[in-house]
């Protein structure tokens, strides 16, 4: 036993010398297996193999899963303590052993076991290769978490990590979008790309019509491009990374600070499952809901149809995407006077508006304890100033819009429709993009104010776009201050610092240039329309709102590609966007004397 012990000394020595240029080389290649293994999968949906070609992925699909077996019993020999290594990888040591015993009985009888069970429950060979590819993925999301904890090695700025993160979605979407089983009929690169990137960076404007254009598989590829972009794909791979550590790592709470726009964070992994756990609790909530709400009008060709529409509609809602499967989205005669759908859609659009932050701060204690009146003090003063925002924007754009368009857009609904639907757009204004009314009968005025409100958009770490309410709130208190000649900012009986003012004026300042640039380049690239037109649909754009006049279809292939642009800017954040670029300052311990400039 002694001698046993002692040779397994030896080899850890030995292990430890080459363990991490092992493990390097062993990380590279999982990354060439899941793109592989991505590929047959992608080849699967995207092209409709027949029974032969299906056999073939499916075989192909197997060798990638045995390339993973071979890494984890290599990680299992090179670990100091295998036994301890499986105990803590229990779960991941049954899916393992049952692809090992899968390959060996095929290459023995020349069967799998796993196939004979799918062929008994009545599944043809497709339904075989979901069966692989679901544990394909389950495998791929483990080496994702294992490869989120070592993240600190890129040498990577959160700003910088959070970009690329969006642009590997796009153009994911963009290459599955372009498959022939997505659409119809044959898309081109530039419109495949324009539909990504508006899924991915949850703003829903449109150049095909979703409903019409995209086949089921497409629809599904859209939904999940929106689920991903609205979540962030950083905060799901961090999410998965924490099941390998009990709390994160100083670069991974730094990382999720940046993806959730806050300084409140505490334990990662409590935070990460609570923003899982309440977007799929409120999205849940609401296929539920609007499966019974839609009502009759529409026929639907059948349940599964139904419930598809339900679990799109509230998917798109609660991320704030605005995408539609009906074809003048929720305009559409059959369901323009489906209030109680309308409602349900506004309220996931303006939960999934206040960030999860505010979301954990305001049920982080039971409902007992909410009514008390102590309960509004005690929230932080961010999510006391979001709700407050969120509250005022939500009752002033619903009460004058309900003036404005009383007589014009609201003329065919009742009073408490007219009520319903001017709430209704105040909250789909700020980043969803639905529309319950015609917008391109809209007066002016109503334009203008849709403006302001898609530019402020919805609170930080939300899942929708624009410059954000705080910012907007801090905007507007920092002027008030300055005009009662106050030399602090006050909130809340609470001091805003001064780094966050200028913050504050550093992101208005940057998103009006860029919106002015954009503006310009749209004006010369598309000079058929009308400098409101392009100005509106520059706005939601940035904004990520996805309310048109009308023009998205019809714009040039450069108009296309400034609003791409326009879009991903938005989602990221301008500001963040320009920080990524600029150069920092090391040091700025000196300080120049001060100079007399006029100002006003």
């Amino acid at each position: 036993m002694g001698e046993l012990r002692n040779t397994r000394e030896r080899i850890n020595v030995f292990l430890f010398d080459i363990r991490e240029r092992f493990f390097r080389v062993m990380n590279i290649l999982s990354v060439v297996a899941a793109l592989t293994g991505v590929f047959f999968i992608i080849r699967f949906f995207g092209f409709s193999p027949n029974e032969e070609t299906t056999e073939n992925l499916i075989f192909q699909l197997h060798r990638v899963l045995d390339f993973f077996l071979l890494q984890f019993l290599l990680r299992v020999f090179f670990d100091f303590n295998p036994r301890e290594f499986l105990r803590k990888n229990l779960w991941e040591s049954i899916i393992m052993l049952s692809i090992l015993s899968e390959s060996i009985i095929y290459f023995i009888f020349g069967k799998a076991w796993i196939f004979q069970l799918t062929q008994l429950a009545g599944m043809s060979s497709h339904g075989y290769f979901l069966v692989v590819q679901g544990i394909f993925w389950i495998v791929v999301l483990r080496e994702t978490g294992r490869a989120s904890i070592n993240m600190s090695h890129l040498h990577i700025s959160p700003g910088a990590l959070l970009a690329l993160s969006f642009i590997i979605l796009i153009l994911i979407g963009t290459v599955l979008l372009k498959m022939p089983e997505m659409t119809y009929t044959s898309i081109s690169w530039v419109d495949a790309l324009f539909t990504s990137t508006s899924a991915s960076c949850v703003t829903g404007l449109i150049v095909k019509d979703t409903a019409e254009f995209f086949t089921f598989r497409g629809q599904l590829i859209i939904m999940m491009l929106f689920q991903l972009g609205g979540l962030n794909m950083l905060t799901i791979a961090t999410f998965i990374g924490s099941f390998y550590r009990k709390s994160g790592s100083l670069y991974t709470s730094s990382l999720l600070k940046d993806v959730m726009d806050t300084d409140h964070i505490g334990s990662l992994t409590g935070i990460l499952r609570k923003v899982i756990f309440y977007s799929l609790s409120f999205e849940i909530t609401g296929v539920i809901l609007l499966y019974f709400l839609w009502g009759n009008q529409y026929e639907f060709q059948g349940p599964f149809e139904r419930l598809f529409y339900s679990v799109f509609h509230s998917v798109s809602a609660f991320n704030n995407a605005g995408f539609s499967l009906f074809t003048n989205g929720l305009f559409e005669a059959p369901v323009r006077f489906q209030y109680g759908a309308q409602i349900v859609i506004m309220v996931l659009i303006v939960v999934g508006g206040l960030g999860f932050i505010v979301l954990q701060d305001v049920f982080a204690k039971p409902p007992y304890q909410q009514i008390q009146k102590e309960y509004w003090r005690k929230l932080m003063v961010n999510s006391r100033v979001v709700l407050t925002i969120t509250f005022w924007m939500l009752v002033s754009g619903a009460a004058l819009f309900f003036i404005f368009e009383y007589n014009n857009t609201l003329k065919d609904h009742s009073l408490v429709g007219k009520i319903v639907a001017s709430f209704f757009q105040s909250a789909t204004t700020r980043t969803a993009g639905f529309n319950t009314v015609d917008t391109s009968l809209l007066t002016t005025p109503t334009l203008l104010l849709f403006m302001l409100f898609m530019f402020v958009g919805a609170s930080p770490g939300s899942t929708g776009g624009g410059i954000k309410t705080t910012t907007f709130a801090v905007a507007l208190k920092a002027a008030w201050a300055n005009i009662r000649g106050r030399e602090h900012v006050e909130v809340f009986k609470r001091n805003i610092r001064w780094a966050s003012v200028n913050k504050t004026y550093a992101i208005i300042a940057v998103a009006l240039s860029f919106l002015f640039l954009f503006t310009i380049l749209l004006s010369l690239t598309n000079p058929q329309f009308s400098l409101r037109e392009i100005l509106f649909e520059q706005i939601s754009a940035m904004g990520t709102v996805g309310l048109s006049l009308g023009i998205t279809g019809q714009l040039s292939m450069s108009g296309k590609i400034i609003l791409v642009i326009s879009m991903f800017i938005g989602r990221i954040g301008s500001l963040t966007m320009v920080v990524i670029f600029s150069r920092r300052i090391i040091s700025g311990s000196y300080r120049y004397p001060n100079a007399r400039l006029m100002i006003g």
